[in-house]
């Protein structure tokens, strides 16, 4: 027998906000948000799903098989306060939510999930995918990850799991499919961190991405390279690539002389914007006074200063020119200066600590043996032949005699 519905409400009371709604008007408001997002939407194979989404359907347009109204429901609603204390708030429908179950649904349809029987009550369409996903051993994640070119982890940080590393990429707009534009920056921003030694957030505030890790050092780079002489704008003219950014260029500077090979020739033009003791050093030994000024460039950004131009107002540099490693020698002193300015900014030391690496050893290293449990059978052994059980003490003119005798009598 079908059933039919009798709206006996008026439609504001079957539309308005409920702390426990209806069937009714769940039917009714999320009928109503199916059709406008289907008004809405560029998705074809979405809009084909919902465009005649109808209160009266058997289950709502769009979910997998085994979806209710009122679990439809649940999945895109959120309790929001309604400043009463005696409630618990209303629970509202959002289209955004929605949106991402419905994508959810098409995108659970191609990997061969189209019942969410197989999941736990309650599980939304997009939980099913994280699920799905979460499970190492069926290999749908690794699977997604390989079409979209990631075949391996080295884009994120030390100890980030596969669907971890997913969920950084995810694309906002299609769940459960991989943002390429999105790994692209992820991939940038731990190279970056590499480059400092970076390979974990674990010096970083809770909760931090990559991309923020990488967001929050740039600028201190970029002053860290301005304080010698090198600003952003002018990496081109002594970086071998003129795109490079600033985490990397600091890296470059700091392993001087090994990364000579990413510096253009320190010629006289170069030179002049450079600290003065870069230029009074010896041709070979350029880099190397080059890397230590960068260094201490480094650590008085850490330190919290921004500029060595408070420096230039004490006594002791009256007259002279500041240079990094000048200044950073002074904020060190013990006991410090009496004009000695404060850091303009909190310290940021523990940011910039590269990550501590323990040593793995190669396999095709030799593997020194200190005590063995190897054992020889008893056919290898060495034993007396046959078993003496008795010792005869012989004279040497009774071993020569025997010799004699036994030599003797043998041919050839």
């Amino acid at each position: 027998m079908a059933t039919s519905i009798t709206n006996t409400n008026s439609t504001a009371s079957v539309t308005a906000p409920s702390p426990n709604p209806s069937l009714l008007q769940m039917r009714t408001q999320l009928t109503a948000a199916l059709q406008s997002i289907a008004s809405k939407t560029g998705n074809a194979e979405l809009k084909e799903l919902i465009k005649d989404a109808k209160v009266t359907d058997a289950a709502p347009r769009g979910f997998p098989a085994g979806v209710g109204w009122a679990d439809a429901f649940r999945m895109v609603a959120r309790r929001t306060e309604d400043n009463n204390p005696a409630t618990p708030g209303n629970l509202v429908l959002s289209e955004d939510i929605l949106n991402r179950n419905l994508l959810a649904g098409i995108k659970l349809n191609t990997l061969g999930i189209s019942n969410l029987s197989q999941f736990p009550r309650g599980t939304s369409v997009t939980g099913a995918i994280d699920a799905l996903y979460q499970n190492t051993r069926n290999g749908v994640l690794l699977s997604e990850m390989s079409k979209a070119g990631i075949y391996d982890l080295t884009a994120f940080p030390s100890g980030t799991s596969a669907f971890a590393a997913f969920k950084m990429i995810e694309d906002p707009d299609k769940p459960g499919e991989i943002s390429t534009t999105v790994y692209r920056n992820y991939k940038a921003a731990t190279s970056a961190l590499r480059a400092l030694g970076i390979t974990t957030l674990v010096n970083f505030p809770r909760a931090t991405t990559a991309i923020e890790a990488r967001n929050t050092l740039e600028p201190k780079a970029e002053q860290i390279t301005a304080m010698l002489g090198i600003p952003k704008a002018k990496y081109g003219d002594y970086f071998n690539d003129p795109n490079i950014d600033p985490l990397s260029a600091l890296s470059v500077l700091v392993q001087l002389p090994n990364s000579i090979a990413s510096l253009k020739p320190l010629d006289r033009t170069r030179l002049a914007a450079l600290p003065a003791s870069v230029l009074a050093a010896p041709e070979l030994d350029r880099g190397r006074e080059l890397a230590r000024q960068a260094t201490a460039a480094k650590n008085l950004i850490a330190m919290g200063y921004e500029s060595l131009a408070p420096f230039g107002r004490m006594e002791r540099f009256a007259g002279k020119t500041v240079s990094p490693l000048d200044a950073f020698t002074t904020a060190k002193l013990k006991p410090a200066p009496l004009d000695l300015p404060r850091p303009t900014t909190s310290s940021t030391e523990r940011i910039f600590q590269p990550t501590p690496t323990n040593p793995v050893r190669s396999f095709g290293q030799p593997n020194p043996v200190s005590k063995t449990v190897f054992t020889p059978p008893s056919n290898l052994r060495v034993t007396p032949n046959p078993p003496a059980t008795t010792v005869t003490v012989v004279s040497a003119a009774e071993v020569i005699a025997f010799n004699q005798k036994f030599w003797g009598g043998r041919t050839g």
